[in-house]
């Protein structure tokens, strides 16, 4: 937490006890250390009154740094996603792109997200416009929306490059579980040579609901940030382009099964 959130926590401190006994806190120091100033004593009521004013500073800075604001309900954050999502397919499936999203890794750059048209094989050579139109390759290419995630997953959690299959997904395992705390479990298990992923009791599978009332395809045309993110980190970890061959529901355990594949 950087300087700027501590003061806006501070003179924002809504209905949470931490942060208004955090603000009393320092204003007891102050007090304290005001009085010491202009008094001018040097006796052990001044002493005191100092270690007092130290030790109420510490201890609100403390509850400052350690609170972590009111949470948005689960059931909020799974609405946020899905309305774009939609949209962004009937956008795509008018325009005749209805094939499986492909992660397409980059040696300069951040990887892209394919979406391919009828039988259209992954492009080749660096890719200009959003309509990609090539021999033998058509579709739609954008950045995964996952990508500002993954940025954040490595700034703020230090989740860096994986190399291979198994560290890429150990490394997913590690972001929804540990970092994110999206989910109850998350299995991860190599079948063949198709990574599958397991999230089981995900938090946010409200929105994964209408999403799938919408279409079931949605979701490997353009899957959500925590869908994607394993694409993109496979993508970083081997140098190439993984599709999304299914993701599918179970309601009664409110969990996702994500199947990739390499061309």
């Amino acid at each position: 937490m950087n300087l700027s959130d501590l003061v806006y926590r501070l003179s924002h401190p809504g209905d949470s006890d931490d942060a208004r006994a955090a603000l009393l806190l320092f204003i007891a120091a102050a007090a304290s250390l005001g009085l010491v100033a202009f008094t001018d004593r040097a006796d052990m009521t001044t002493a005191t009154l100092i270690l007092s004013g130290f030790a109420c500073f510490i201890a609100g800075l403390f509850l400052l740094t350690f609170h972590r604001g009111a949470a948005v309900s689960p059931e909020i954050a799974g609405l946020l996603d899905p309305g774009a999502r939609i949209a962004l397919a009937r956008v795509a499936a008018d325009l005749g792109v209805d094939g499986d999203a492909a992660i397409l890794p980059r040696r300069d750059g951040d990887p892209l997200q394919f979406t391919s048209s009828g039988l259209s094989v992954l492009p080749e050579g660096d890719i200009i416009t959003s309509l990609c139109i090539q021999e033998g390759s058509v579709g739609l290419c954008v950045p995964p929306l996952s990508l500002p995630l993954r940025h954040h997953l490595r700034d703020e959690y230090g989740l860096g490059t994986p190399d291979g299959v198994a560290s890429a997904l150990s490394a997913y395992k590690e972001a929804i579980i540990v970092c994110l705390e999206l989910a109850d479990e998350v299995h991860a298990t190599v079948e063949g040579e198709d990574p599958v992923i397991g999230i089981v009791g995900f938090t946010l599978f409200d929105g994964c609901r209408i999403v799938a009332a919408e279409s079931p395809k949605c979701c490997t045309m353009f899957p959500c940030a925590i869908c994607g993110l394993a694409g993109l980190l496979l993508a970083e970890a081997t140098g190439k382009p993984w599709i999304y061959d299914q993701i599918t529901m179970n309601p009664e355990d409110r969990s996702v099964r994500i199947v990739l594949r390499s061309p």
